[in-house]
């Protein structure tokens, strides 16, 4: 299955349905689950757009602590998506 890129380029804001998304809030995160513990010292490079990141800085101390979060609930997401497709992960 391709991506329309052209399509998405072509997308406003308005057009995008976020009604799937859940409410990113307090509640939200206590209620999270992380996939795995990441080692006390983990680094990495993430090349992250500024929008989204300063939207993260602007949410105070912790910040990366929440992106972890969101980005383990999206795979813990697709992960079950996949698996129920069929698919061995």
């Amino acid at each position: 299955m391709a991506t329309d890129f052209e399509r998405l380029r072509a997308m406003k804001d308005e057009d995008i349905d976020c009604s799937d998304i859940p409410e990113f809030t307090e509640e939200y995160l206590n209620n999270s689950e992380v996939l795995w513990e990441m080692p006390e010292n983990e680094s990495i490079y993430l090349n992250i757009n500024k929008n989204t990141l300063n939207y993260f800085k602007n949410t105070g101390k912790g910040y990366w602590n929440r992106l972890s979060i969101l980005v383990n609930d999206y795979l813990k997401d697709y992960v079950a998506k996949q698996q129920a497709q069929g698919a061995v992960i």
